[in-house]
């Protein structure tokens, strides 16, 4: 009854040992997947956070870069028209163009200053002399007239260039905060890249990590539950083996009493 008992709780030992390695599986498994989302969790949080103050940043940057070109809008705007004006002087727009540039010119409170200047000049020593309303004096007016626009006229195209010159380095300077601005979205880009990519990287080692544990922990329940298996088999043949041992045992004793009898009954 021993040799039997034994061979059971060696079965029984092994099937028991091979449950508490499937109960201690689920349990680990279920310890390594909350430990992996509570990990992807973070990273995520991580990254929404990450994002967030990276637009917040780049946000508030951006509208100081529009305010700087803002600020030189003045002298761009008045440059252009410096230049619209000082191509018409040149004739480049064509006959309109030029009367345009023309009738500007004589309207400009500079101009017109000194031409009342020159023609009272004209008209005041004609007074003077008794002559106002003569023809000569007429002619020297239109003389002196035309004479001082023609003096003014190429001072007057050289300051619509310098102002042209002037909108054209407001220009420059907005063209160079223009880039920077651009720069700064491709920066932004680069920063989010880099957060994704970043958390990319650790989401796929928690995954890997996850895989490696679930994988070891996976083995060694089958060695455990093969150990266990193994062992049963092991108590199973040794309690079979002690069973053949017993009923060997009764099998020679038998043959003993019998031969025993045997003799006795020949000396009888």
């Amino acid at each position: 009854m021993a040799s039997v008992f034994s061979g059971r709780a060696g079965r029984l030992a092994g099937i028991w040992a091979a449950d508490q390695a499937q109960n201690n599986y689920n349990q680990q498994q279920g310890t390594l997947a909350e430990g992996r989302d509570n990990s992807l969790a973070a990273i995520n949080s991580g990254r929404a956070s990450s994002l967030a103050a990276l637009g917040q940043g780049y946000g508030a940057a951006v509208p100081e870069y529009q305010a700087a070109i803002d600020r030189f809008n003045p002298w761009a705007e008045a440059g252009r028209s410096a230049l619209a004006t000082y191509q018409n002087s040149l004739g480049q727009n064509g006959a309109e163009g030029n009367a345009a540039a023309i009738a500007q010119f004589q309207a400009s409170p500079g101009y017109q200053y000194q031409l009342d200047q020159a023609t009272d000049a004209v008209a005041r020593k004609a007074s003077a002399l008794g002559a106002l309303g003569s023809g000569n004096t007429m002619q020297a007016i239109t003389d002196r007239a035309s004479n001082l626009a023609n003096q003014e006229y190429g001072g007057w195209q050289d300051r619509l260039n310098g102002l042209s010159n002037t909108g054209l380095q407001a220009a420059g300077q907005q063209a160079n905060i223009q880039q920077g601005l651009g720069n700064l979205y491709a920066q932004q880009g680069r920063d989010q890249s880099n957060v994704y990519s970043d958390a990319a990287g650790k989401e796929a080692g928690i995954y890997t990590g996850y895989a490696n544990s679930n994988a070891g922990a996976l083995g060694n329940l089958g060695q455990t539950i093969i150990g266990a298996g193994t062992g049963a088999l092991m108590a199973g043949q040794t309690a079979a083996q002690n069973r053949l041992n017993f009923g060997m045992g009764l099998a020679n004793l038998g043959a003993s009493l019998f031969g025993s009898a045997m003799g006795a009954k020949k000396v009888a």
